[in-house]
């Protein structure tokens, strides 16, 4: 390794360590400042976010943060199509097209009422079938439907670059339909069999949708990749073969995005929870868009400088990713947890998602994006840590449960179990309907496109032609010498 690098990486590894250590020390005084802050907010009526009555309710912002959420999928197409190569990118255009309109679809006849209906003995709900229901609210079933399309998303990365097209309405219909809206009902809903029929004193903690909608995506994308096998040229003679994609600054620019797009995510679901609004609503969006910053920043980072210490290069990809983990792992707790905590959950989360990149690679795993290391490693982080740093205080205003994490000592084993009970639920469930679904796909050799399609790329052969025609057109030329 270059000295240089050596150099570059150390002053990386203090510069977060500084980071770091500036957040824990101002972390102990900030609920100090929350205080002060509230005495400049006034006391708004209950479902305002201040006493003018031409301002906007809380159920107003949560439908804003679903155009946010919904804004995410530009990110998804961005970093994606990146990812991939030139020959593919209009197949992985339009697939995600076909993703959110049909998942619109199902998500408005069906899986909104299995989510968020009147619960059947805990286990779905069976109420607002195609938005029927005089107290069926359409700003919710926005937010939450833009929720199951992040699912629906995260899963199609895995498979991209050899699958086809028909694969994609299948999946999105069985997680739109059963998957994700199942898992939903038994997290958040308050009489769910999770949550009010086992006798707890404690809930399930997922704040945003860690397990719901990261473990949800993340093992829906890892089965149908183990399913589908890799690339060819992926794995040969033993050996792994980066295959590189075509244009890295989309995959910059739409990790960026999906940045900006989760802040919806987070702040948006605080008014889930608080749907009072008023000044300590206010005070909670604020400390959730600070933990979920600090969260992806240090993940973003950890994972450079580790991965530039074992390659001795920098890696835009990487980073990228890791600042995505980072944000993954903080969708599940960021509004129980301090920033310290924050920040600690971001450096592992950074790790964990280098360790997860390398053992998919060893154990022949083609994941295009990492999406599966990204989202489903870091939602399971993300969920555990709840177990462990959750503040009482924080829980009790968000669920009205008296529980925290094991360090606080408030039920701490309690709720502890509590999050793998879930994480096991919705682990297996997720995995049983994902191995059934693209086992079928395979039995009758409806998953993977053939050898010939491959080779000389899904859009030449299924969609009229490349998505840069004279890009390519030059390619060639310059390779034949006319």
């Amino acid at each position: 390794m270059h000295l240089e690098s050596w150099r570059c990486s150390l002053f990386l590894l203090v510069c977060t360590a500084l980071l770091l250590g500036s957040v824990v020390a101002s972390g102990v005084d900030l609920d100090e400042r929350q205080d002060q802050s509230r005495f400049l907010l006034e006391q708004a009526p209950p479902g305002q976010l201040s006493n003018n009555s031409s301002s906007y309710t809380a159920s107003d912002f949560v439908l804003l943060n679903g155009f946010l959420i919904f804004f995410m999928q530009i990110g998804f197409v961005s970093a994606e199509s990146g990812h991939g190569r030139a020959k593919n990118v209009r197949n992985i255009l339009l697939k995600n097209s076909v993703n959110i309109m049909l998942c619109a679809i199902c998500w408005w006849a069906v899986g909104y009422a299995f989510a968020y209906g009147k619960t059947a003995g805990g286990l779905l709900g069976i109420s607002h079938f195609f938005s029927d229901g005089e107290t069926f609210d359409s700003k919710p079933w926005f937010f939450t439907w833009a929720f199951c399309l992040s699912s629906v998303t995260i899963a199609s990365g895995c498979l991209a670059e050899r699958t086809h097209l028909f694969v994609y309405p299948v999946y999105t219909a069985v997680v739109s339909i059963i998957v994700h809206p199942v898992v939903a009902h038994w997290v958040w809903a308050p009489d769910s069999w999770l949550n009010a029929r086992i006798g707890s004193p404690c809930r399930f903690l997922d704040f945003a949708g860690g397990a719901v909608v990261h473990i949800v995506g993340g093992l829906t994308g890892l089965v149908g990749a183990i399913f589908c096998g890799p690339r060819m040229g992926r794995f040969e003679d033993g050996v792994h073969k980066d295959i590189p994609g075509h244009d890295v600054s989309s995959v910059s620019l739409g990790s960026l995005m999906l940045w900006f797009g989760w802040f919806g995510f987070n702040c948006g679901s605080t008014y889930i929870y608080m749907a009072d609004g008023g000044p300590a609503a206010s005070s909670a969006v604020s400390r959730v868009a600070l933990n979920m910053t600090l969260c992806a920043s240090a993940a973003g980072m950890t994972s450079l400088v580790v991965a530039s210490l074992q390659t001795g290069t920098f890696d835009l990809g990487v980073c990228c990713n890791g600042l995505m983990a980072g944000l993954s792992a903080s969708t599940a707790n960021v509004g129980f947890i301090t920033p310290w905590a924050s920040c600690i959950t971001g450096l592992l989360a950074g790790l964990l998602y280098v360790g997860s990149s390398r053992l998919l690679v060893r154990l022949g795993i083609d994941d295009p994006l990492d999406s599966s290391a990204i989202h489903c490693g870091s939602g399971l982080l993300g969920v555990i840590v709840s177990g462990f740093l959750a503040r009482p205080v924080y829980v009790r205003s968000m669920v009205g449960r008296s529980c925290g994490g094991l360090v606080y000592g408030t039920r701490g084993g309690v709720q502890l179990g509590m999050q793998m009970l879930g994480l096991a639920v919705s682990i297996a469930w997720t995995a049983f309907w994902s191995v059934l679904t693209f086992m079928t796909l395979k039995r009758f050799n409806l998953l993977r496109v053939d050898q010939q399609t491959e080779l000389a790329g899904i859009d030449n052969m299924e969609h009229g032609g490349p998505a840069y025609p004279e890009f390519l057109q030059r390619v060639q030329s310059s390779r034949t010498g006319f």
